[in-house]
């Protein structure tokens, strides 16, 4: 019988999930604290072998924790893949962010923060089979360039990185590639029963739906401002959530940086 469980990290209510059936497991988005990874790694040893870690996309916070299963492979997107084999800038940032992180917070780990030497890169659509679970990648870019999330046929479940978080507005870097993806996961979501975030507790597909159109929303209107040129109407947007949450004011002003505009930055 499939078993799947969170494991919900102190940073950003980050979510590491363990997927196991038949004696295999996979482990998706291993973060993010030392003590939490070893409770992760005990977990999910329990469960079975585990054949993979796996990344929904590159942000430091969600790839930290991948030496806490040496003996697996790590997946990835097809970009994703490529940019740690190349040790690209984009690669290196990421984990120079993980690094500052720790770094700051006085985190020790047990082992240097490095990228694997090499990931397997998932084809959009590819099919997967670990143990008994039946799961499909999808290649999700907006939020990210390398962004990938896993559908489950048995339990109906979707994996879906940072997206459709209730903790938090989108997250942009390419607009126009976000808005796609929320359409397109608006057809996954017909066919799946619940919903795992990057960020934030488990979604039924209705909450989902909610977030997923509020997003749409947000969205539409960056890009609407963007194509006047209209900074101060972008600025006077509201925000579909968070709007009490310290700091995300600062991700909105990103997001208007995403889209050309350039608001005014306080200091």
């Amino acid at each position: 019988m499939a078993s799947i469980e969170v494991l919900t990290s102190g940073i950003w209510q980050l979510s590491s999930v363990v997927l196991a059936d038949g004696g295999e497991c996979l482990v998706v988005d291993p973060g993010y604290f030392p003590r939490e990874l070893e409770e992760l790694g005990r977990l999910a040893r329990e469960r079975g072998k585990v054949r993979a870690t796996v990344f929904t996309h590159g942000h430091w916070d969600h790839v930290v924790g991948w030496q806490t299963f040496p003996e697996a492979e790590v997946w990835g997107s097809e970009s994703l893949a490529q940019a740690i084999s190349q040790g690209t800038p984009r690669a290196q940032g990421d984990l120079a962010r993980a690094k500052d992180f720790d770094g700051r917070w006085y985190v020790e780990r047990p082992t240097p923060l490095r990228w694997p030497q090499k990931a397997r890169g998932l084809k959009d659509g590819e099919k997967l089979q670990v143990g008994q679970l039946a799961i499909t990648a999808l290649s999700l870019p907006g939020h990210s360039v390398d962004g990938v999330a896993l559908v489950l046929e048995r339990p109906r479940l979707l994996l879906v990185g940072d997206y459709l978080s209730p903790c938090e507005i989108p997250f942009v870097e390419d607009v126009a590639a976000y808005q796609a993806t929320l359409r397109r996961l608006s057809q996954v979501l017909d066919s799946v029963d619940e919903i795992i975030p990057g960020h934030g507790p488990r979604l039924t597909p209705e909450r989902a739906r909610e977030i997923l159109q509020a997003d749409l929303v947000y969205l539409e209107g960056l890009a609407r401002f963007a194509a006047k040129g209209d900074v101060a109407g972008a600025l006077a947007m509201r925000w579909p959530r968070a709007e009490d949450v310290p700091g995300m004011r600062d991700h909105h002003l990103e997001n208007l940086e995403a889209v050309g505009l350039k608001p005014p930055r306080p200091g």
